[in-house]
């Protein structure tokens, strides 16, 4: 099944909490939406949630395990992309931009707004200065692919940070991700490490890195390894926890790998897409 998101306006898909005097952290944003968050609109969507479990000790954990809950639910089986589709190209995500076949990029415009929450005598709230990222995707739809999904006619739903929308739809499609990647790839959604350790199928060799001078995507052999945040449990009222993870527009040298790997594979993370081919 082909699920299409077509985001409303202006979104936010943050990577880490909205930073703030009381949480320490930097602003990140992805330009895609994670699986984390298509999951949770879809949860909404078809009247599915997960109920949070009682019987784990840690909080996060509970609110992963929430995740793969829902995901069994809803009947998914595996869930590969995001694919970025502008006009009629179609490319993956790297961090900040869409890099297509070609070699062509598409940087997306990001703004900065800084809120202050306020009481009920409209005075400010002491420590609630916050400061919160939001994309500007202009003509863009990302593309999921999920085995067991059912059928979604257009309908618009709440995706993202800050009361963000989208419209999405999931369609028939004969279309199918690979079953094994070898040679060069490139991560298309974060690959999770919570042990720090890399799926032993793939070895990092950089990431794509946007040079402007020639306006193209390039790798860069640097390897970076940032805090992926898995977004806020409405279920388990936590938020999920945060995992060392190779970012989206990593290249790796893949070896017979599935077209998913790394922790909560099934959910879309540590998905792989063969390099500077047509999607």
């Amino acid at each position: 099944m082909e699920l299409r998101i077509v985001p409303l306006g202006p979104a936010r898909f943050g990577t880490r909490n909205v930073a703030s005097p009381a949480v320490a952290s930097r602003d990140d944003v992805w330009i895609a939406p994670p699986p984390s968050t298509v999951l949770g609109a879809l949860g909404d969507l078809l009247g599915v949630q997960a109920r949070c479990p009682q019987d784990v000790g840690n909080p996060t954990q509970a609110a992963e395990e929430a995740l793969t809950a829902l995901a069994d639910q809803l009947g998914m089986r595996m869930m590969w992309g995001p694919l970025v589709k502008i006009g009629n190209k179609v490319g993956i995500p790297a961090m900040d931009f869409a890099a297509f076949p070609d070699g062509s990029p598409k940087k997306f415009d990001k703004k900065t707004r800084i809120g202050l929450a306020l009481t009920e005598q409209k005075a400010a709230r002491p420590g609630h200065l916050y400061r919160a990222t939001y994309l500007y995707p202009k003509n863009v739809a990302y593309i999921y692919y999920i085995d067991g999904l059912t059928v979604i006619k257009p309908t618009a739903v709440r995706l993202g940070g800050e009361g963000r929308s989208a419209l999405i739809e999931a369609v028939e499609t004969d279309f199918k991700p690979p079953e094994k990647i070898s040679g060069t790839a490139v991560l298309m959604t974060p690959l999770l490490m919570p042990d720090g350790e890399v799926p032993p199928c793939l070895r990092p060799k950089g990431a794509l890195k946007l040079d402007t001078k020639e306006c193209k995507a390039k790798p860069d052999e640097r390897v970076k390894v940032l805090q992926w945040g898995l977004g806020f449990s409405d279920v388990c009222r936590e938020r999920r926890p945060k995992y060392p993870a190779l970012p989206p527009g990593t290249v790796v040298e893949a070896h017979d790998c599935p077209p998913t790997v790394g922790h909560m594979a099934r959910l879309g993370y540590g998905a792989l897409h063969p390099h500077n081919t047509q999607p």
